[in-house]
């Protein structure tokens, strides 16, 4: 019976790691199976999914349109984030499958294997101090300060050029699997858009159905606005994410590099379960942004000042005076770390987790939802 399959198909992303790899042209059922997985991969110039091809295309719509132009790699890798990965032949392909399912345990009933632990747990990576730019105008590498805390050639990236906003994948602690996600300055200047979202979701619910640990490297200035924003359903993604987040058990710990705002800011924060949060000196955090926020917040007073430039100005200079990060840290109790530090106390956060992980195994109390 079909119906009995499918529902199979789906009780699987519970049970086990499920992995697609689409090596050719497919169409119906087998396209959705493709992103019915918990990671996906298809071969640049060679494949291509649709419910339908482009002879189906030309009856309902009554265009013409090439199987590639309609349901290639350019498509689903980058634009519909259907495909998380790209492979250059199929041998990259079964190589990533191969690499993404190191990480993972053979099912929800056991740990995730422990890899190498050559790579010091004490090491400190000077190049952190400076990786954060006094000018909060500038950008940054995002990818380079990942790799500086996790070990040595761990990173396996999931969804690269989707959602670029933000970076998400597998790596290891201390031979540890984990997952680990930051915030990338370099693509809508780090905010959380509709595709960072989901990438940041499917990451979140991966860890906790496999009971691997989470780390957050947070530098998150709020959900992305504007009106393509809003056309794309912002709301609906943020509220996702905080029952994503809240939904979640597995240890997980954030490093505050540098911004934490709005509501996109706490899907950086879970309030139960093993959680622990470290901020670098750079961090600052509020509900919103002094420069903007001020304007809004202050606008009946700026409106009717003589000079409403120079009171905006003003307010700004005043807030901008109460927003040390140590002000903060003291009034919340937030631990400010030294950035060469990070590696050290994550090492130190992965191995407590291990005994709350093994009181985790068995299946997920919330399904997976691809």
């Amino acid at each position: 019976d079909g119906n009995e399959w499918v529902q199979y198909e789906v009780m699987q992303l519970s049970a086990v790691p499920v992995v697609s790899a689409v090596l050719g042209s497919v169409a119906g059922l087998p396209a959705v199976q493709a992103p019915l997985s918990h990671f996906s991969v298809m071969v640049e110039g060679m494949s291509q999914i649709f419910p339908g091809g482009p002879p189906v295309v030309k009856a309902a719509l009554g265009y013409d349109i090439t199987k590639e132009d309609l349901g290639g790699d350019h498509i689903h890798v980058r634009e519909s984030g259907c495909v998380d990965n790209l492979a250059k032949d199929e041998a990259d392909a079964y190589l990533q499958i191969r690499a993404f399912l190191g990480y993972l345990p053979s099912n929800v009933h056991e740990m995730a294997p422990r890899g190498d632990t050559s790579d010091d747990p004490g090491r400190c990576e000077d190049s952190l101090l400076s990786a954060m730019p006094r000018d909060r105008r500038k950008t940054y590498n995002a990818k380079k300060i990942l790799r500086a805390v996790v070990d040595q050639g761990s990173f396996f990236e999931i969804a690269p050029y989707y959602g670029r906003a933000r970076v998400t994948g597998l790596a290891r602690i201390n031979g540890y699997p984990v997952g680990i996600m930051i915030n990338n300055p370099r693509f809508n200047g780090s905010s959380t858009d509709v595709a960072a979202g989901s990438k940041a979701n499917r990451l979140i619910q991966l860890c906790d159905t496999f009971h691997i640990p989470l780390i957050s490297l947070c530098d998150e200035p709020g959900f992305m606005v504007g009106l393509e924003s809003e056309k794309q359903g912002i709301e609906r993604a943020g509220a996702r994410m905080i029952a994503t987040v809240c939904n979640s058990r597995m240890p997980w710990a954030t490093v505050v590099l540098g911004r934490v705002y709005g509501v996109a800011g706490q899907c950086h924060h879970r309030p139960s379960g093993m959680f622990r949060r470290y901020a670098w000196p750079s961090a600052n955090w509020g509900s919103m942004h002094i420069s903007g926020g001020a304007a809004a917040a202050y606008r009946a007073e700026i409106e009717e000042a003589d000079d409403p430039e120079g009171k905006r100005e003003e307010i700004e200079a005043r807030l901008q005076a109460l927003a040390s990060p140590f002000l903060t840290a003291e009034a919340t109790g937030q631990d400010i770390i030294d950035p060469r530090e990070t590696r050290p106390l994550l090492c130190e956060f992965v191995e407590d987790a291990q005994r709350i992980l093994q009181s985790q195994l068995g299946p997920p109390h919330i399904p997976y939802l691809p």
